[in-house]
């Protein structure tokens, strides 16, 4: 028994020399001294199964735990000791094979990450219901990525009867949010409303337009017609005194007695001289009516006008805003030729509707629309939107939210930021570098971050670097990653991919996939991470789990939201234009995107959420590519399968 005592204490010996590693994540020291030596695919993330941990039981017994499953990369869990799948990691049975024991056994996020197989599919059918059933069993226990995957079921209708409510409670269960502060699907399901309301009243104002314009039409055609009629009967009566011209001649000629023939003419004289006025009058009014129907008519739909009399129409709104909404119609006959917003084009559809983004000075704001016809006709309509005035200026709102973020400590802000112009199989790009330069700049002199900025990079590159500050990163911490470049999408998986600078066509071998993207944020431990790609990301789930920001909030609510969004986990992405193509630049130094990205952290003041970034951005991207006939618009929106936990990214405005 002794022997088989020290055989027994001397292989749990040598299990704790091949686990010595497994505390100490690979660090920044073990990459520079394998750069080169190993493949870029050991820096993607895999499910890894570590070796058992060696317990000591009492002053006689040692014993190795069960091994434990993590998320890591494929160089970190070599390292430490760990096994995972190399070559099959599409197979959700690889996948099960490491979680779905702890799963088993009761262990939240392990039941997460079996939901998330099924979920996803990795190869076969996505099973929605098994996804249901082990999301289910991890929300119950209070674990919010799972909380934000159930209520995505629902709010989907995946695997469950779709039930908004029941989304929303979820949403709000793993984000903490009380009655008091609000998500972004209580305010966009409010604007929902509020949108219905006003799509309603717009059709009565179309409608109420329409009738307008054929009651004019019909007035034009009553006018016409007694036109007609008025000419005829001027007609007629021109032909009576002209007959009775020559009565008159033929009886004086004769020598008769004419005056009674002369009393008539001199009537029907008169008759003649009414008509001529009233076919005159009736001629202008059908000709001005048959220019008003002809000439372009320009129609305000949104925001709702009140005219006043002797001065253009005043709308007043919202102290802050940087963006309106303008919706319209223009009505022309005989074509649109052109149409132009303060000198900008508009887009117009079949249907003469157009809609644009004007961005506002915090002054009055003088705006002309002109629209010129195929006739060259023109029509103009003048209106001026004014700020409101708040009792509370927008420096005074900003000094009091940064005065109370500043007194909670958010961690350390961390950026990696990638610009690749200079690509070997692509067109060369103009403003990336450039773009990635001035983030880097402005988020590392104003919002305090430590940035590490890569520049024309290959993917080992690329990798390295997000595994370097995976390296670095506490739980307290915040990541932001901005990059810009080519992108590709796969049309039949809709995956999407960013283009390293030796990216092939046709070739994924060397694109980085926003799958494998996601998966390294499984393996990052801060607690907030955003990625901003002026490209393409593919993945994401709605904007209905985002907290909004509130500034008007009294400083205890604010001071509760923001200590509710520093331990609530985030995991969103604010995209460029979602998964369709984008702009590089329309002439300046900076991509459209990167511009109104820019413009926003310069402007911003005290505490800036993601959220509220993306509105404006998306304003100012919107308005900007549509002066050049481009259709662009970002999306922001939380990253599905990330471990989002209903949180929110925030920015601290540092000076």
């Amino acid at each position: 028994m002794d022997i088989l005592h020290r055989l027994a204490y001397a292989f749990l010996a040598m299990l704790t020399m091949l686990a010595g590693c497994q505390s100490n994540p690979s660090t920044t020291a073990d990459l520079q001294k394998l750069k080169g030596q190993i493949p870029t695919d050991k820096l993607l993330a895999v499910d890894c199964l570590l070796p058992p941990e060696i317990r000591q039981l009492g002053t006689r017994s040692m014993y190795a735990s069960a091994r434990r499953p993590i998320k890591t990369t494929a160089l970190d869990c070599e390292i430490r000791g760990g096994e995972y799948v190399a070559y099959d990691r599409a197979d959700y049975r690889t996948a099960l094979q490491a979680w779905l024991p702890m799963a088993k056994k009761g262990n939240a996020e392990a039941q997460t990450y079996v939901g998330e197989v099924y979920e996803k599919g990795l190869g076969l059918k996505p099973d929605f219901q098994a996804a249901y059933v082990w999301y289910s069993k991890a929300a119950k226990q209070g674990f919010s990525r799972a909380q934000i995957n159930l209520g995505y079921l629902y709010e989907k209708g995946l695997g469950i009867k779709a039930n908004s409510v029941e989304a929303l409670n979820w949403y709000r269960q793993a984000s903490g949010i009380t009655d008091d502060i609000a998500l972004a699907s209580d305010i966009e399901a409010k604007v929902e409303d509020i949108a219905a309301k006003r799509t309603a009243k717009l059709k009565q104002r179309i409608t109420k337009l329409d009738r307008e314009i054929e009651s004019l039409r019909s007035s034009l055609g009553r006018a016409r017609q007694q036109l007609k009629q008025r000419k005829l009967a001027l007609s007629s009566t021109i032909k009576t005194m002209n007959s009775l011209e020559r009565q008159i001649q033929e009886q004086q000629q004769a020598g008769q007695d004419a005056r009674e023939l002369a009393r008539a003419y001199e009537e029907q004289k008169v008759l003649v001289e009414k008509e001529q006025l009233a076919v005159e009058k009736l001629q202008t009014q059908v000709t001005e009516q048959q220019f008003t129907l002809n000439k372009p008519t320009i129609q305000i739909l949104e925001p709702p006008m009140l005219v006043t009399r002797g001065t253009a129409p005043v709308l007043q709104v919202r102290s802050g805003s940087s963006t309106q909404i303008i919706r319209g119609r223009i009505v022309a006959p005989a074509g649109i030729k052109l149409a132009t917003l303060n000198g900008r084009p508009l887009r117009v559809d079949s249907q003469g509707m157009f809609n644009t983004a004007l961005p506002l000075t915090g002054k009055k704001t003088r705006v002309v629309v002109h629209a010129l016809d195929r006739k060259e006709q023109t029509g103009n309509f003048v209106f001026q939107l004014a700020p409101s005035k708040d009792k509370e200026t927008d420096l005074d709102t900003s000094t009091r939210v940064g005065r109370t973020a500043h007194s909670i400590d958010f961690g350390r802000y961390y950026a990696v930021v990638i610009g690749n112009d200079e690509y070997s199989n692509y067109p060369q790009l103009k403003t990336a570098v450039n773009d990635a330069n001035k983030v880097a700049e402005v988020l590392r002199q104003n919002y305090g971050f430590e940035t590490q900025l890569i520049t024309n990079a290959d993917r080992y590159t690329v990798l390295s670097a997000l595994n370097e500050v995976r390296s670095k990163l506490r739980e307290q911490d915040n990541l932001l990653i901005y990059y810009a470049g080519h992108g590709e999408i796969d049309p039949t998986t809709k995956q999407g991919y960013w283009l390293p600078v030796d990216a092939e066509k046709g070739n994924t071998a060397n694109w980085i996939s926003n799958g494998a993207i996601t998966d390294l944020l499984n393996t990052i431990k801060a607690r907030h991470v955003l990625i901003v790609a002026d490209s393409c990301y593919s993945g994401s789930m709605t904007r209905s789990s985002i907290p909004r920001l509130n500034t008007k909030m009294n400083d205890a609510k604010f001071q509760k939201w923001l200590k509710l969004m520093k331990k609530t986990r985030t995991r969103t992405v604010l995209t460029s234009g979602g998964l369709q193509p984008v702009l590089d630049s329309v002439g300046g130094k900076h991509s459209v995107f990167a511009q109104a990205f820019l413009n926003k952290l310069k402007r911003g003041k005290g505490v800036i959420d993601a959220y509220r970034i993306y509105l404006d951005v998306a304003g100012e991207v919107q308005q900007t590519a549509a002066s050049v006939g481009f259709d662009q618009v970002p999306t922001y929106a939380p990253i599905q399968h990330a471990g989002h936990g209903g949180g929110e990214f925030l920015l601290i405005n540092s000076s």
